[in-house]
């Protein structure tokens, strides 16, 4: 299999596994606060902010476990992947460890001194703690064997995994309606048990592929924990970046609002998640290639950054641009009566800050493989923690809850705009190039879509059943605007000739 089509079954693969996880998710979340409530949903998800800022290093270690092992796989010589894994597992279980201990401390100091919630919610909020930790533990765990599955391109067990833990998910919340005792306990305690299912599963699967790889072997290399202990360090500082965007500014909303707020947060971010993973699916599918043909092929390996964010743009634009132009009647068909106020706001600017993020997606992947990212993570830092000090001013100030995701898309396209700068000066990148590859194809057909269907919807009740209809128009004329406008002629044609290979080779 020639690495085109690698990408292309591995896209369609995460694909698959996208639409299945995010119709369940929305089922699962809409079951969740029938069974909660919004003020235990609010609670559950900004005890899941605090343990995900405690976990902050070992986020951080995901993109350099599989950045390291995909370049010793790609080493024709003198590669050696079970050292890099023994490695990288040792440094997991202890940073797994060590979130339960010191995570545990500081949580619990917050969760009894700063936490906004009543005084007979503590020992809920506590107790959802220890099992948010548990389950963190368990993701970390879970990384080395996760990143030698993605160094293989080896997406089918990934997805196969995560579309099980998302039916696992289903259950839960489906048993959760019929559970008469503390729902909020108990959904803590069997996500936790849900998470561990990952290790297992992953590692169950190297090691029936790569036996001799995932056996553990102790390095006593002291130099190889520092190189990778360094590059983590600069990747912990864009993943605090990421983790301060949306679980710090949870935080933050839960200081200055009431926990309704928080839930309706939640919601927003769920959405703009489910919208942004679908672009993702084809950057996940194309960053091994990129990594592994920056030193011996590096005109193919811009070529796949040019190409990928041009696609991610387009794909995600036509699942957010229905959401946002029918962001209200979506909302009560998914929520019925229990929407969140503020919900719709939040939602609008965080999948327009989705959209435009989408502009560099091939930009992390190309500058990893250079092993040169001090500079990007500091600026990539600066740029995105400064939400926090901004939205905290001007809640002082009295602005409303979303000023938050107003501020977010600004520092997006500050973000894309310096992760630009970096790959000019790190690889051949030109912005003339970036420019008529994706910059100019993307704006051109994002004002096709958006100017007439505004229009349209302007013509259309905010709640009425022709909001359906117009949702599936909504999602036919942004594919059409994609496929005439986005895509070059010699890709279109490309497309249409394995789409027909197919039906021919059916026939």
């Amino acid at each position: 299999m020639n690495d085109d089509k690698r990408i292309a079954v591995n896209t369609g693969i995460l694909t698959i596994k996208l639409i299945v996880n995010i119709i369940v998710s929305f089922i699962v979340s809409r079951l969740l606060l029938q069974a909660l409530g919004v003020d235990d949903y609010g609670l559950y998800n900004v005890i899941g902010g605090i343990v995900a800022i405690l976990n902050l290093v070992g986020t951080s270690m995901v993109a350099t476990s599989y950045r390291y092992l995909s370049i010793e796989i790609g080493k024709k010589e003198n590669g050696d992947p079970q050292k890099i894994y023994s490695t990288l597992s040792l440094i997991h279980f202890s940073l797994a460890l060590a979130l339960l201990v010191f995570g545990g401390l500081i949580g619990f100091y917050y969760v009894s001194l700063f936490l906004n919630i009543t005084s007979a919610s503590i020992a809920d909020a506590r107790f959802v703690l220890v099992f948010s930790l548990i389950a963190a533990c368990a993701t970390i765990i879970a990384v080395p064997s996760g990143g030698l599955l993605i160094a293989r391109e080896n997406f089918l067990v990934t997805a196969s995994v995560d579309i099980l833990r998302s039916v696992f998910n289903l259950v839960i919340a489906i048993f959760l309606l019929r559970y008469v005792g503390n729902r909020l306990r108990l959904y803590s305690i069997l996500m936790a048990a849900c998470a561990f299912m990952v290790p297992v599963c992953y590692y169950i699967c190297c090691r029936r592929k790569d036996r001799n790889i995932v056996r553990f072997r102790l390095n006593k290399n002291v130099n190889d924990y520092k190189e990778i202990g360094k590059f983590a360090g600069w990747i912990l500082m864009g993943a605090s970046a990421v983790v301060g965007k949306t679980q710090g500014a949870a935080v933050i909303i839960n200081h200055f609002f009431k926990n309704a707020v928080n839930a309706s947060f939640g919601v927003a971010t769920q959405v703009s998640h489910a919208a942004a993973m679908f672009a993702s699916t084809i950057r996940q599918a194309a960053v091994p290639q990129i990594m592994k043909n920056q030193e011996s092929d590096s005109e193919r390996s811009l070529f796949l950054v040019y190409t990928i964010s041009r696609y991610t743009f387009m794909i995600i634009l036509i699942v957010a641009a229905p959401l946002i132009l029918n962001i209200d009647y979506v909302l009560k068909i998914w929520l019925g009566a229990n929407v969140p106020e503020f919900a719709s706001t939040f939602v609008l600017f965080l999948l327009i800050s989705a959209i435009i993020s989408n502009l560099g997606s091939g930009f992390d992947a190309s500058i990893q493989a250079t092993g040169k990212i001090k500079g990007l993570q500091i600026g990539f830092t600066l740029i995105n923690l400064s939400i926090l000090p901004i939205i905290f001013i001007l809640y002082k100030f009295g602005l409303p809850p979303y000023v938050n995701v107003i501020v977010e898309v600004i520092l997006t396209v500050v973000t894309v705009l310096f992760q630009a700068t970096v790959m000019k000066r790190l690889t051949e990148f030109t912005f003339g190039n970036y420019f008529r590859s994706t910059i100019f194809p993307a704006v051109k057909v994002a004002l096709l879509v958006f100017l007439p269907l505004a229009l349209i919807s302007h013509f259309i009740p905010v709640i009425s059943h022709m909001r359906l209809i117009f949702i599936c128009f909504c999602v036919f004329w942004t594919i059409a605007a994609v496929v005439v406008f986005g895509i070059s002629s010699r890709e279109r044609h490309s497309m249409f000739r394995y789409v027909r290979g197919k039906f021919v080779k059916q026939g």
